[in-house]
């Protein structure tokens, strides 16, 4: 994580928006904490302030009902005024405790907005992850911003109040010395130049012991992100499971993991350590302050300046300047540490889209004809200098079957992904019915596709759902989809019908599916969505040629009279199509069917086929 430097006034502005932001999360969060603060600051001073004046009464005989009033103020008001900050506090508690979901939910919508090419960017899931490892770790981040403003506006509210009462304490110090004005101001200068070198002292400590400490929490966000590679994305998967036991990697893991601790643990001791040496010098200062105060108040008592049930007062309120001040300055100094982690999240709520999203609805056709056309396109992936796609250029209708066949690599999946729009052409342009799709309105194109991917996933949520991709969906159009697929009686099997959980992940009456169920529920869901164009890309690249052709071929028969892009490296899953694109390193070096391409010996698709011919040759 690269060092920033941060100046003040720019820590500010970054913290009051995240501020806003956390608190906006919830309806009347700013009001009631608002609310919250000066209860607290009144708890703090309401025996001071009320057991002092029944000192004083009581000093100065005052009478039986000044007494009593005194009593009551002191602990039936005392009571009232408890309850109603311990009441606010389970508020307050109850917002921080979403402090980091909320924010994060809100982080996820962004996530799920971007341009996907920021999917595919290592660089943005890193810093992600960063932002994960920090609130996991630490709380660092927007949810350490919320812990700690509440408590340093409400201690710097306490501290003055406390500083009120102290300038008050030493203007009398005019009155100890009646007609020495000099004597006087000498007395005050000591006492404030004492008070100043002393707090000079403790706020040295506090900042070198904060900064210090923090330096070592940074340190183990890059730790934390392997802690987490190995506990939950290497250890725990059941495909790395097989190849840990396989080949005995049992004391490698174990000696990475057990050094990766001592890294996590040798930081969080010398933090330790830190936060020791800061407690003894501030509390050494404190304890010199508390003297020096103590001896101010003795003078004044002895000079009559104050009553002595002031003392309780007085005493009360530098006693708590010294400790918020103590507090408050360890957590302004952690809140302006904390201010690069604040400042990651909102960096990241500020990635721009780089994707127009178009403002011309998509046509509604009574006919429903599109062409679709590639005109001269090319296409790098952010980042690199090779074109995946060169000069590519193609053209084909509503209706038809395309298959789209070649070598891995050769940019078939890059074609589907250009032509969903999850990215723009490099160069060229993408047409449907003669207008640039880039001029469409981004979501209302979307909704013309869709798509069965080769890395489908099916999350661990109802079946319905699944099908759907909705938590409102049409319970008939959704059984009538999955008896087409062949799913039906894997349905009739669900204990809760379409609400019952698939995969036992978060659920014991989840019902967990196999590989090939799970391909039928992703063509569910493709079909159930009854847009003009249908992508299956590579989505059984795990079967075997003659499995996947059975499932191309019954696909086919499902998709009725829509448009049906078919991806695939094998060339016996496409043999139905009457149209069949040939992608070689990036062009579109043939087309034709299957008769005529195979009889081009000259050809790829020649070689391909007879290259592959004896994985799928079956008895005539």
């Amino acid at each position: 994580m690269t060092e920033e430097k941060i100046g003040l006034k720019d820590a500010i502005k970054i913290n009051l928006r995240g501020l806003l932001l956390v608190y906006s999360l919830v309806p009347g969060n700013l009001f009631m904490t608002g609310l919250f603060i000066v209860v607290d600051v009144i708890v703090s001073y309401w025996d001071y302030f009320f057991l002092a004046k029944f000192v004083n009464d009581v000093v100065l005989g005052s009478s039986r009902e000044v007494l009593v009033w005194d009593v009551i103020l002191v602990t039936i008001g005392q009571t009232l005024i408890s309850h109603l900050y311990n009441l606010l506090h389970k508020f307050w508690y109850y917002s921080g405790s979403n402090s980091w979901e909320l924010p994060n939910a809100h982080l996820n919508e962004k996530i799920m907005s971007m341009d996907y090419e920021y999917m595919e960017s290592e660089s943005i899931h890193n810093r992600r992850r960063d932002i994960d490892a920090m609130a996991r770790h630490s709380g660092g981040g927007v949810c350490k911003l919320f812990w700690l403003a509440t408590p340093v506006v409400e201690k710097i509210i306490q501290m003055m109040v406390a500083l009120g009462y102290t300038a008050y304490l030493v203007s009398r110090s005019f009155v100890a010395f009646p007609g020495e004005p000099v004597k006087a101001a000498a007395f005050v200068g000591v006492f404030f130049l004492a008070f100043a070198v002393l707090l000079t002292i403790s706020t040295k400590k506090n900042k070198e012991a904060e900064e210090k400490m923090y330096r070592y929490e940074e340190a183990n966000v890059p730790n934390d992100r392997q802690y987490v590679f190995y506990t939950t994305e290497y250890m725990e998967k059941e495909e790395c499971g097989k190849t840990i036991r396989m080949f005995h990697q049992q004391n490698l893991l174990c000696f990475h993991f057990e050094n990766l601790m001592k890294a996590i643990n040798g930081n969080v001791n010398k933090m330790g350590k830190e936060n020791q040496k800061r407690n003894v010098w501030v509390g050494a200062v404190e304890a010199f302050v508390s003297g020096l105060v103590y001896f101010l108040l003795a003078v004044m008592v002895s000079k009559g300046a104050i009553l002595v049930g002031s003392i309780c007062l007085y005493a009360g309120c530098i006693t708590n300047f010294l400790h918020h001040f103590r507090w408050c300055l360890a957590q302004c100094v952690e809140l302006y540490a904390n201010t690069k982690y604040v400042k990651m999240y909102l960096d990241f709520l500020d990635i721009p889209n780089k994707k127009y999203e178009g403002t011309l609805p998509v046509e509604k056709r009574d006919d429903d004809q599109f062409t679709i056309e590639f005109r001269h396109v090319s296409f790098r992936y952010p980042g690199s200098d090779r074109d995946v796609l060169k000069d590519f250029s193609i053209k084909f209708h509503i209706g038809e079957r395309l298959a789209v066949v070649g070598k891995n690599g050769s940019g078939k999946t890059t074609f589907i992904k250009l032509l969903c729009r999850l990215y723009d052409p490099t160069e060229g342009e993408i047409l449907l019915n003669g207008i640039d799709i880039r001029k469409y309105d981004y979501r209302e194109y979307l909704s013309l596709f869709s798509v069965v991917f080769q890395d489908f996933k099916i999350p661990a949520l109802p079946l319905g759902e699944n099908v759907a991709a909705s938590r409102e969906y049409d319970a008939d159009r959704v059984r009538s989809v999955l008896e087409r697929v062949g799913l039906g009686e894997l349905l009739r099997k669900m204990p809760h019908g379409l609400d019952t959980p698939l995969y036992t992940d978060f659920d014991k009456n989840g019902v967990d599916i196999s590989g090939g169920e799970a391909q039928k529920v992703a063509i569910a869901r493709a079909l159930y969505h009854d847009t003009p164009f249908v992508i299956l890309d590579e989505p059984t690249a795990a079967l075997d040629p003659l499995a996947e052709y059975d499932i191309y071929s019954h696909f086919d028969d499902l998709v009725g009279s829509k448009t049906a892009v078919y991806i695939s490296h094998r060339l016996s899953s496409c043999q139905f199509c009457n149209d069949i694109l040939v992608i070689d390193e990036g062009k579109a070096v043939q087309r034709g069917n299957h008769e005529k391409l195979v009889q081009d010996r000259e050809g790829l698709y020649y070689t391909l086929w007879n290259t592959q011919a004896q994985y799928y040759q079956t008895e005539g």
